[in-house]
């Protein structure tokens, strides 16, 4: 009997795995050798994870800054070096990196397949142990944002953020036509960031305007991609908080009596984003 009393508290015991850091390294259907970080924060179960696509002539390590955030909000990620960016510009034991020329890179490495590379991570990523499957969130930056709501229909992400959606000249004629049957297939939560002069961005995300799932939040100025996460990495990590998250524990996000009864309640902007800022800094 004493034994059994003393078994007894440890299968109360609820084991809480460690932070881990894994490499990904994958091989895409035309031999680039495509590499990335998978980081899990500790958890008792199996956590959400949000994978990260990257601007043009940049690498996985410009989303720290979100990264660290969602990672402190029980987020995973898996952040990737595009094809031809940071370690991933070796094609079939050939050296293929990107320039400074975006036309001149979007040819040589084949843009247009970056959908397909984030297709394939998100195949590898939910094979991980301790990812959840079911809660996977998506986001990228200019040409990664583009690549991003192109690929959703196959990543089938919960949540998209997408930052300046751009570079349609890599994706062939109607990439903005293409652009608007992937997001109406993915049927993915989806808000867009866009700076009012930031023109190609600009009219990529008003494209969108009216599809099922989409809020477009545009913001005065010409900030584009990445100098979005100064200002709003916290912002960004509460949607994805929100949609992958909240929404799959049931949990009750609260609100404030100060929203404006104007403000649609499926609109997710800076508005709506700092209230609910203000209503976690209260629990």
């Amino acid at each position: 009997m004493r034994t059994l009393r003393l078994l007894a508290p440890l299968a109360s015991l609820t084991l809480v795995a460690a932070p881990a850091s894994t490499e990904m390294a994958l091989t895409s259907a035309d031999g680039f050798a495509l590499k990335g970080t998978l980081f899990l924060p500790a958890a008792k179960g199996k956590v959400p994870v949000v994978i990260l696509a990257h601007q043009f002539g940049s690498d996985r390590s410009g989303w720290a800054p979100l990264a660290e955030r969602l990672a402190a909000r029980g987020i995973g990620t898996l952040a990737l070096d595009l094809r031809g960016h940071g370690a991933s510009t070796q094609k079939n034991g050939a050296e293929v990196a990107v320039s400074r020329d975006f036309a001149a890179s979007a040819k040589a490495v084949g843009f247009e397949h970056i959908p397909a590379d984030l297709a394939q991570a998100a195949a590898w990523l939910r094979k991980q142990p301790g990812v959840d499957g079911r809660r996977i969130g998506l986001t990228g930056a200019s040409l990664g944002a583009f690549a991003a709501l192109l690929a959703a229909p196959e990543v089938k992400p919960v949540s998209v953020l997408c930052l300046s959606p751009a570079g349609s000249e890599a994706f062939g004629s109607g990439a903005r036509e293409k652009l608007k049957g992937a997001v109406l297939r993915s049927r993915a939560s989806t808000l867009i960031l866009a700076s009012t002069a930031d023109k190609e961005a600009a009219e990529n995300a008003a494209s969108l305007k009216d599809l099922p799932g989409v809020a477009l939040n545009f913001v005065e100025g010409d900030a584009h991609g990445f100098a979005y996460l100064k200002e709003r990495a916290e912002l960004m990590a509460i949607f994805f908080g929100e949609y992958l998250t909240y929404h799959h524990t049931g949990e009750a996000v609260a609100t404030t009596s100060t929203k404006s009864a104007g403000t649609p309640k499926n609109v997710i902007n800076d508005e709506t984003l700092a209230e609910r800022t203000k209503g976690e800094a209260k629990k």
